[in-house]
């Protein structure tokens, strides 16, 4: 049966919540791979990957609150299934962009364009479909031990008085604000379109913190606002980095040209180099939309707006005030003095 998350996740111990939110990205990543034996749906892999990226992100953060159900060997295993099909989910995106391409071209690049299309369909067969189906296998079996782990939470009885444990909502609240930091500090190393792989640590953290705040948003309509740009900034960022793993692509299968028949090889050139320049033209401009949400006085108004959800979760609900404070604060005494009263 599905895991569903009650409303009032954010109040109960982090101990169980952070179990159940990764129970639910657990029911999530079975749905997904119950759908990649159909060879018609496009986006089974997808949500499988995200689901895994989801659980280890869950993991990874609350792996204090998990303790005895979740493990380094667990963290290392998500990590190898997610890696398992890196390359294969590459090509397939490489292939959606290059479908994309196709009206772009002149007659020229035509030789160079389905040369390079059917050498990225050929590695496709040979890497994707084999790792899916090894991934599916691996996946079945290690989640059942998950699941049991994960559906365990142990509770010490003593005489001693029992210590308030934070909620959920407490300890999501800290790392929140821990991320915001740490996402600030990792887009102040990202300085132009050629920062790679210092961009692709900010679109880490810009995930990082999207997946803290989603289960807050539940209840929250601040906190749901801001889920839309970080996903946007995320994608534009994601954009960013596979446009130029297809350019990086481009460039070594044109390394690789054979210089024995000259001709052929020309044909080959012109389409590869026209293929090449579109990926780093779109690659650019992916980075400007990117910068333009979150490089300027937006980013601030967002990096403030999720640090202060963040406080006031990890803070709590403010007590409510006494009747005394309440009519003091009606007569305007200040809180904490005594009204005097005239006595005659």
């Amino acid at each position: 049966m599905p895991t569903r998350l009650p409303p009032d996740l954010l109040h109960r111990s982090a101990q169980e919540s952070s179990r159940l939110l990764a129970l639910n990205y657990l029911d999530a990543i079975d749905r997904a791979q119950t759908r990649l034996s159909d060879a018609q749906d496009s986006e089974a892999l997808h949500d499988f990957r995200v689901g895994l990226r989801r659980l280890r992100s869950c993991v990874r953060a609350y792996r204090g609150q998990l303790k005895g159900s979740a493990t380094g060997k667990m963290l290392e295993q998500l990590r190898q299934l997610t890696q398992a099909t890196n390359t294969g989910r590459d090509t397939e995106v490489q292939l959606t962009w290059l479908q994309k391409q196709g009206e772009r071209m002149g007659d020229e690049d035509t030789q160079g364009f389905f040369w390079l299309t059917g050498r990225l369909e050929g590695r496709k067969v040979e890497s994707l479909d084999p790792a899916t189906a090894g991934v599916a296998q691996r996946y079945s079996k290690a989640s059942v031990r998950w699941r049991r782990r994960l559906g365990i939470l142990r509770i010490e009885v003593g005489n001693a008085p029992a210590r308030k444990s934070p909620t959920f909502g407490e300890v999501s609240g800290d790392l929140i604000g821990r991320q915001v930091a740490r996402l600030r500090e990792d887009l102040t190393r990202v300085r132009g379109v050629n920062d790679v792989d210092e961009a692709h640590r900010a679109r880490i953290a810009v995930k990082r913190l999207r997946y803290l705040i989603e289960p807050v948003a539940r209840g929250n309509r601040r906190a749901r606002a801001l889920i839309p740009r970080l996903k946007e900034a995320q994608d534009l960022l994601g954009e960013h980095h596979d446009m130029h793993v297809m350019s990086a692509a481009i460039a070594s299968a044109r390394a690789g040209l054979p210089g024995s028949d000259a001709g052929a090889t020309a044909k080959l050139e012109h389409g590869l180099a026209t293929l090449e320049h579109l990926a780093a033209e779109q690659a650019g401009a992916a980075f400007e939309r990117f910068y333009s949400l979150l490089g300027g006085e937006l980013a601030n108004r967002i990096f403030f707006r999720a640090a202060e959800i963040g406080k006031s979760l990890r803070d709590g609900p403010k007590p409510p005030a006494s009747v005394d404070q309440a009519l003091d604060t009606r007569k305007g005494v200040p809180n904490g003095s005594s009204a005097q009263s005239n006595v005659s």
